[in-house]
């Protein structure tokens, strides 16, 4: 989704997930397996990272990112968050299709139930985060990118750090 709506905005986007591995020099599972903690500070630092620059980026956050205030504060400080909602049955179906439904804090149990687990308590940072919510299901990437480019458009909002 960050390359498609980076690609309308005309700017550069960045994966945390993808940073995160690159700063540990390792993948996602083998970051858990030394704890959550180290993952969520690497994430933190990837964060700080993709918002320190002055050109607009689009960035892709993964679900916990906002579990941390000093996230949220930056997130609020240098950026425009779009909450990308999908029903947990929704999320589950492209997780398996994409592969990624592995993820360590999805195992044990029915993604289904985890995802809405993961939903039900992150939900209330998710709002009080978002500048706008789009949903997502039944939608193709293109089409929800197009979607949040042209509401950027019409609310004049900028995605740079200097918005108002």
């Amino acid at each position: 989704m960050a390359p498609l709506l980076a690609r309308r905005l005309q700017c550069s986007s960045v994966d945390l997930d993808r940073e995160i591995e690159r700063l540990a020099g390792r993948g996602i599972p083998a970051i858990f397996a030394e704890g959550e903690e180290r993952f969520r500070d690497l994430e933190s630092l990837a964060l700080a990272q993709a918002l320190s620059g002055a050109e607009p980026t689009v960035v892709a956050c993964g679900g916990g990112v906002l579990g941390r205030a000093a996230n949220r504060d930056l997130l609020r400080a240098r950026a425009r968050v779009v909450w990308l909602t999908v029903e947990p049955s929704a999320a589950a179906a492209r997780l398996r299709a994409s592969g990624s439904g592995e993820r360590p804090l999805l195992c044990g149990g029915p993604l289904e139930e985890r995802l809405g687990h993961f939903l039900e308590q992150r939900g209330r940072a998710y709002a009080e985060a978002a500048n706008a919510v789009v949903e997502t299901g039944g939608h193709a990437p293109e089409a929800v990118a197009e979607r949040i480019a042209n509401d950027l458009t019409r609310s004049g909002l900028r995605w740079d750090s200097s918005a108002s």
